[in-house]
Parts: C-alpha cells; structure tokens; sequence
C-alpha cells in the first residue's frame, strides 16, 4: 500500500483542481486500486514501493506520450500526478535514467513483468484511456513509450543541426532543404511540448531517418570541411549510426540519448513519500 497523501499535496492540489479532475479522482482510490493486485506479486517485488511507483509511473507515460524527460519534469511540475501517486509537495527529482533502467528490468524479471501487466488492467481503465488493442501487451507498451523518447531525440538533434547551419551556412542550406524541415523542425513548435506531441504522430522513426540521411549526404557532396566539422552535424551521424543499430533489447532509451554528465543532474526517487515530508 502507498501512504496517506501528504497534507501538503492535499492542500495545494484541490486548490488548483476541481473534484472532477482524472488524477485527483486516481488518487483517492489508489490504494483500493493496488489492493486488488497479487500479494505475492507485491512480496515479490524486490524494488518494492519503489518497483509499484516505476510501475504506476510507466503506465501514465504511455497513456500520455510522455518521454522520459517529459514526465520527470512533469512529476516535478505537476501536483495533479504527486496527489496520484501519494508524494509529497514539492514534488521530488527523478532522475530518466531510473526510468529506462526499470523499463529494461521488465523485460527481463517475469515477476517484475507480471506486476506491470496487472497494473496496467487496473490503472489503464481508469486512466480514462481507450481500451488497448487485445494484442497490446507490456513489451509493446515499453517499446512505444522507448520510441517516443528516441524520435524526440532525433528530432532535437536534427532542429539544432538546421540552427547551426543556418547560422554559419545559410545560403548552402537553403540549396539543400526539403521543404518540409522548415515545419517539422520548427524551434518555435518545438518549444511547445503539446504541439511537438500530435507532431511526432504525423510521422515515423523512418521519415526521420530518411532527413537525416538526406542531409548527412548532401554535406558529404559538397566537400566542405566547415559544414562537415560543425559540431551539430558530428552529433547527427552519431544519432543516425545508433539509430541504425539500435536494438530495443539491448540498448534502452536513456542510453541512446544521454550521457552520465546530464544523469548527474537528477537524483532518483528512492524513498517512501512519507519519509519525504
């Protein structure tokens, strides 16, 4: 069982939201929620309410098409997900790293994998989400959440390679541009977290790539040292190489995008909420 909410985020969360609001309404049967899991499953559980938040967490993302990022900033943000899930106001670091390594522990650990399942038939439901396909299982649920974060990844580092070039090589760049990057790149929609969101379905990991590869070779052709040395088309081809190579078994989503210095900002969530307050 999780804790009491904090009075705390009590206090502050019906302040902002009215009764009606999804996670408000989730976390005041959260606990019966949890309640009808296996008991042996929760025993099991080696994180154990550490392992339960991961769970609860991962679904949330899926439902909402959070990256990892996305939803660390969001449990830091926003007092409708600390009131869901029991934690105390201000919210606490959560470092994606955490998320990704959880993630990969679900493929591997049956029980770990059977917790998640069971999670997601009670939480999704009430998560006012569409009933998933019935061929929807966990492994699909982690690769799409996996996906999302790395086609953002991709997305970034192709909308600041555009910025670099525009910057220093304007005039090449506009013999070269597709028409289309002026759009999907767009710095002032992707500063729009909601907007890059319905974005990223309008088109695949493949379309990406495609860019990708479409400008890497048009800076090849033109023999330029200077554009081939900017630092931003050097990032580029490394997303381009791991994108090519990747594989969701054995590289997860936080590895491909980050590096130990950015995980160095975030500590993980690793205490009872109630120890927090």
């Amino acid at each position: 069982m999780f804790p009491p909410i904090p009075e705390n985020t009590i206090r502050v969360a019906r302040a902002s939201y009215g009764k009606g609001n999804l996670y408000l309404r989730l976390g005041d049967q959260f606990n019966g929620l949890i309640s009808k899991l296996d008991s042996e499953l929760l025993a099991i559980q080696s994180d154990g309410y550490q392992g339960t938040l991961l769970a609860a967490l991962t679904i949330i993302q899926y439902v909402e098409g959070l990256t990892d990022t996305e939803l660390s900033e969001s449990l830091h943000s926003r007092i409708d997900l600390r009131y869901a899930l029991h934690l105390p106001n201000p919210g606490p670091s959560l470092d994606p790293f955490v998320l990704c390594s959880f993630r990969k522990k679900v493929l591997k650990d049956r029980q770990c994998c059977l917790l998640q399942e069971e999670m997601f038939k009670i939480l999704h439901p009430v998560l006012g989400a569409e009933e998933p396909n019935k061929d929807l299982n966990i492994c699909r649920v982690i690769k799409s959440i996996c996906m999302n974060t790395i086609r953002t990844s991709i997305v970034e580092a192709m909308l600041h390679a555009i910025e670099a070039l525009s910057a220093n090589h304007f005039t090449w760049l506009c013999q070269v541009a597709a028409p289309h990057w002026y759009e999907r790149y767009s710095c002032s929609l992707a500063m729009l977290d909601s907007s890059l969101s319905v974005r990223q379905k309008e088109y695949s990991t493949d379309d990406l790539r495609v860019d990708i590869e479409y400008l890497l070779q048009a800076a090849d052709r033109s023999n330029s040292q200077k554009i081939n040395e900017v630092p931003e088309i050097k990032i580029l081809r490394e997303k381009l190489d791991q994108l090519l190579h990747y594989r969701t078994e054995n590289q997860c989503a936080y590895c491909f995008n980050n590096s130990i210095e950015r995980r160095s900002r975030f500590h993980p969530i690793n205490e009872n909420p109630s120890q927090a307050q």
